[in-house]
């Protein structure tokens, strides 16, 4: 099981200090963060295909 994630967002070096809290509240806004705090149910589910599979890619 995943416990923790953690994320680096690299910034270039000339990147203003005055806009990094700015960009961490915006990443912590993310809605696949909010998701991954609340995920969602997970179905997992087969079926036979109607198409006949020729190893080709189309």
């Amino acid at each position: 099981m995943v416990a923790k994630i953690s994320l680096d967002i690299q910034l270039p070096p000339d990147f203003p200090e005055k806009y990094k809290d700015a960009l961490i509240n915006a990443a912590n806004l993310c809605a696949v963060k909010k998701h991954l705090l609340n995920p969602p149910e997970i179905e997992v589910i087969s079926s036979i295909s109607q198409e006949k599979l020729t190893g080709e890619c189309k």
